[in-house]
């Protein structure tokens, strides 16, 4: 093989000595975009490289290039030799398997039979273990049975029922594991037996030692009871225990004040479904809580106690509060009845003190249970226990009831949709405390220095004997709002009863907080739906009457007392949304238990409500924006109506003041005319009418509170400073029209007058009149003061100049009073004023 030609060899430099990688070619091909056509060149162009290398690598080692050749010879000689020896080894290889396979299988029969024979071993002694086991409970019960005769033998016999329990818990688990055995079978039948005998003594011996307990409170009967609560622990049946608990302690303590109690709420209801009877229901919970406190506490404290499983830690809910809320529900359901809704309410704070104080009564032996790595049991307890009980009563019902009651009195319907009343009772508490005037206590309920709570006939959760009042008794506590607050439309008041009555505690419910909320804005728009309407009605009705009827009418009366009322309502809403409402919507967020987020209230996690309670007095305010465009149509209407019966003839009220210096030889005048102080004679007297109603408000409601006196003050200093900006704005704009209209009359006839004196003087000339004529048209006689007129410093002489200081005079006069008044005049009269400058004297 010759060598490759010299010129094809590559250089030791070339780029083909770098290593070729595949993956980092194509990642920076693609990376930067190169087409198909140029990869191919490239590529090409590598192959050329690679085979330089290969003749340039050849050329260099040509000598061991040929020897690959000649050192393969041969090989096929030696493979054939060593063949035999290779198939021979194979075969003694799969020999040696197949023996080892056999061993193998042999030893695995071997174990397996070893396996059987120790399963049948420990079956044998479960068989042996679980025979003794019977029989030494049947000789555990048997003896059992001779402890029951003897006086003293309570503790040994429930301490052999233990026993008992525990080998009855072994006997269970060998069952399980041997139940396809007939021995074993014939041994559950066995077991049965046993647990029917150990049920029977047990239940038996609970019963007799709750009935000891509830006759004599003894330590040795707690801790009887308590073991006999670790043996059904032992037997992993402690809902049985509990049961019987329930069925033997609560229970007929519960039957016994329920049954006769509820007959009772059945006769002295007003009706069907009318609800029951709060005094009834009082005493039933003072029952309760004296059960609670003298059996249901001492039993839970001693048995935890004696008892350090967790597993009776919940006795307090799940059998002591479990059964008394399960009987209320079942024997008592017309408590949850909102048919009236005074007792209703009572019922319900009566239960909402039931619970708080079942809870605090039980709370020294609550069960720190961990919650979120945090240990809180009575968070744990409160969240839970009371959910049931809380659902059960018809919250949403209540509140249509009341809502449906309050807008009846607010529309004045009548007694048709008042709520309903027990005609036994008398409505005899204050009412001035549901209205918000009297400040209560913040606990209807005190409970110091008892360890029992009772609720007493007549106090308490307020007076036993208040009902729902009848509309008649209602419009009288509106009417005495509207004399203590100074309020002048029945709808102000209406409105402000009907706010305070929803927060009133005769009638607010934590778990209604957002409910009543809502109500109250509602309330709210209902007056600024009535109220607008109502202002615009009269504001028509008023514009259809002449300028003096209108400013002397009613209707400005009622404007007035419209507009002093949504002054005084929004104060008094928004001091009492900051004071009272907020407040109390807080305390229902931050409410401890269950029953105070009853699903069937609203929802006080609401975005609207519990993230912006801050913002609660800004939505009242925002209610209140309607009218304050109510009352700016309003105030405008009346300083029309002002300036109306102001200017009404002030063109020839001019006329007269200006001609009687017309041909009349009079001096010069020195004083305004007197209609100028007359033309504001209708503002003061609508002024004197404001002052008049804040004297009047002050006076009739003279133990009222700053907040009110702050809201009339605010009536009268915006209702005010409104009427004068317009009044002295359209007043202003009037005269300057008017007196503008008889000076520019003035400088008319003066340039006529000049005219035809000069048309006489020219009479001969023709073309020098005409000229003469041409050049004083269109100059003076169209101007408010002439050019050459300027009375500053003078003493007028002519009749027009005498005219022209007495509207000066006027001018001026009007001026002082609008300033006098602390408002601007129209942009009209400031330049007029400016105009007739000349006009004045220093004299």
């Amino acid at each position: 093989m010759a060598k490759l030609p010299a010129d094809e060899t590559p250089s030791p430099s070339s780029s083909s000595q770098q290593e070729f990688v595949v993956e980092e070619y194509a990642q920076a091909s693609l990376q930067q975009g190169k087409s198909l056509s140029q990869v191919h060149k490239e590529l090409s162009g590598k192959v050329r490289e690679v085979r330089q290398d290969l003749y340039s690598l050849i050329n260099k080692r040509y000598e061991d290039f040929l020897a690959l050749n000649t050192s393969l010879s041969g090989i096929d000689t030696t493979i054939k030799d060593v063949r035999p020896l290779l198939t021979a080894l194979s075969d003694e290889i799969k020999q040696t398997h197949e023996d080892f396979a056999t061993k193998l299988e042999y030893i695995d029969s071997r174990l397996a039979y070893r396996s059987a024979i120790r399963e049948k071993k420990q079956m044998l002694r479960l068989f042996i273990d679980l025979s003794q086991l019977l029989d030494r409970v049947e000789s555990v019960l048997r003896e059992a049975e001779f402890l029951a005769a003897m006086p003293e033998g309570s503790l040994d016999y429930i301490k052999c029922l233990e026993r008992a329990a525990v080998d009855l818990g072994q006997i269970r688990y060998f069952v399980s594991k041997g139940s396809s055995y007939p021995f074993v079978q014939m041994a559950t039948d066995k077991m049965r037996g046993i647990e029917r005998t150990l049920h029977q003594l047990l239940e038996a011996f609970l019963c007799d030692q709750i009935d000891h307990y509830l006759g004599e409170q003894l330590p040795d009967t707690t801790a009887l009871i308590a073991c006999c609560l670790r043996t059904y622990s032992t037997l992993e049946e402690n809902e049985r225990a509990e049961e019987i608990m329930r069925s033997q302690l609560v229970k007929p303590f519960m039957l016994e004040i329920l049954v006769d109690k509820g007959t009772q709420s059945h006769h002295s209801g007003a009706g069907k479904g009318m609800g029951m009877d709060p005094k009834t229901f009082e005493a039933i919970v003072n029952r309760i809580l004296e059960f609670v406190g003298n059996v249901a506490v001492p039993l839970t404290g001693a048995i935890q106690n004696e008892l350090s499983s967790p597993a009776y830690q919940r006795l307090d809910t799940r059998v002591f509060w479990h059964e008394i809320s399960a009987s209320i529900m079942s024997v008592l359901p017309l408590v949850f009845v909102p048919g009236i809704p005074d007792r209703f309410h009572k019922n319900y704070l009566t239960a909402c003190f039931l619970m708080d104080e079942f809870s605090r009564l039980f709370e020294p032996y609550a069960f720190n249970i961990q919650t979120n790595g945090t240990s809180d049991g009575m968070q744990t307890f409160d969240s839970e226990c009371f959910a049931e009980f809380s659902r059960k009563w018809q919250l949403s019902a209540y509140f249509s009831i009341c809502k449906t009651h309050i807008f009846s009195i607010l529309e004045d319907r009548g007694q048709q949709n008042a709520l309903p009343k027990d005609n036994d009772k008398h409505y005899t508490n204050s009412y001035s405390s549901a209205l918000g005037i009297v400040s209560r206590s913040s606990s209807p309920l005190s409970t110091a220095g008892r360890a029992t709570p009772v609720l007493s006939d007549g106090q308490g959760i307020g007076n036993s004997d208040v009902h729902a009042p009848s509309s008649k008794l209602e419009i009288e506590r509106i009417n005495q709002l509207k004399q203590q607050y100074s309020l002048r439309t029945d709808w102000a008041a209406r409105s402000i009863w009907a706010v305070r009555h929803c927060w009133s505690p005769e009638i607010y419910l934590k778990p209604l907080a957002a409910n009543f909320w809502h109500l109250t804005l509602q309330i709210i728009s209902w007056y600024e739906k009535t109220t607008d309407d109502r202002i615009a009605q009269l504001v028509k009705g008023n514009a259809a009457l002449g300028a003096n009827s209108a400013i002397e009418s009613q209707e400005i009366d009622e404007l007035l007392d419209h507009i002093h009322d949504i002054y005084v309502l929004k104060r008094q809403s928004t001091v009492y949304v900051r004071a009272t409402i907020s407040n109390q919507i807080e305390d229902s967020r931050e409410a401890k238990f269950a029953y105070y987020a009853s699903p069937n209230a609203a929802d006080l996690d609401d975005t609207t409500l519990a993230d912006n309670v801050e913002n609660l007095e800004a939505e009242t305010v925002k209610r209140f924006e309607p009218l304050e465009k109510a009352i700016s149509y309003a105030l405008e209407h009346m300083g029309t109506t002002i300036v109306s019966a102001s200017c009404n003839s002030l063109g020839s009220q001019i006329r007269r003041a200006t001609s009687q210096f017309r041909h009349t030889n009079r001096e010069p005048p020195t004083t305004p005319s007197p209609f100028v102080s007359k033309l504001f004679v209708p503002l003061k007297n609508i002024e004197a009418q404001i002052l008049t109603l804040q004297k009047t408000a002050i006076r009739d409601g003279s133990d009222m509170d700053t907040i009110t006196n702050t809201g009339t003050d605010e009536f009268t200093d915006c209702t005010r400073t409104k009427l004068r900006m317009e009044a002295c704005a359209g007043i202003s704009q009037e005269l300057a029209k008017a007196c503008g209209e008889a000076l520019a009359t003035i400088s008319k006839t003066e340039a006529s007058l000049q005219r035809l004196r000069k048309t006489r003087v020219y009479a001969g000339d023709a073309a020098t009149g005409a000229q003469q004529r041409q050049n004083q048209s269109g100059s003076d006689e169209n101007r408010i003061v002439p050019a050459g007129v300027d009375l500053r410093g003078k003493i007028p002489s002519s009749d027009n100049d005498k005219i022209r200081r007495q509207i000066w005079l006027d001018i001026m006069e009007t001026g002082r009073i609008i300033a006098d008044y602390g408002v601007r005049a129209h942009s009209d009269f400031i330049d007029l004023v400016d105009i007739v400058a000349p006009l004045g004297t220093t004299i």
